[in-house]
């Protein structure tokens, strides 16, 4: 009888273990089905304060996404205590979309996460942006005929 406990006990803890790390092996899956590339960031090069980021969002085969019409924008950082920047980001066409009301928030590097729905779906993609400073923009303006320029503060 005790070899039996001790045996249930052992493949229940055999369980704990197991099961958990297969789960995260399905979610690093589906994180991969879709790409995240930050195409522009203005102001250039990025500063502390309001931005407008272009990013391009594509599938496993390199298709872009299209007819999201929106999707949400998470900026933060890779250290404990800072408040992530959400906003939601408008489609432009051929799986490019454009943040709205995005601001950076300290200097750093940082992590830049879009989130959606798609084929009824709910997908998460990643990218980084390195460098952020603080400072002031630039003192002539940077011309860039994809996007609108940023008011400044």
């Amino acid at each position: 009888m005790q070899r039996l406990l001790r045996a249930s006990a052992l493949f229940l803890a055999m369980l704990i273990v197991v099961l958990p790390l297969t789960a995260c092996r399905r979610g690093e899956a589906r994180a991969e089905q879709f790409k995240l590339d930050i195409l522009a960031i203005s102001p250039e090069p990025p500063i502390v304060g309001p931005a407008e980021i272009q990013l391009r969002l594509r599938d496993q085969r390199g298709q872009p996404l299209t007819g999201l019409g929106t999707i949400e924008v998470e900026g933060t950082m890779s250290h404990a205590g800072m408040e992530p920047v959400i906003v939601r980001a408008r489609e432009a066409g051929d799986g490019i979309y454009v943040t709205q009301d995005f601001r950076f928030t300290m200097a750093g590097d940082w992590i830049i996460i879009a989130r959606g729905t798609w084929n009824g779906q709910p997908f998460e993609a990643r990218a980084w942006i390195a460098g952020v400073r603080t400072g002031t923009a630039p003192a002539t303006p940077h011309h860039d005929q994809t996007s609108s320029p940023t008011p400044s503060p």
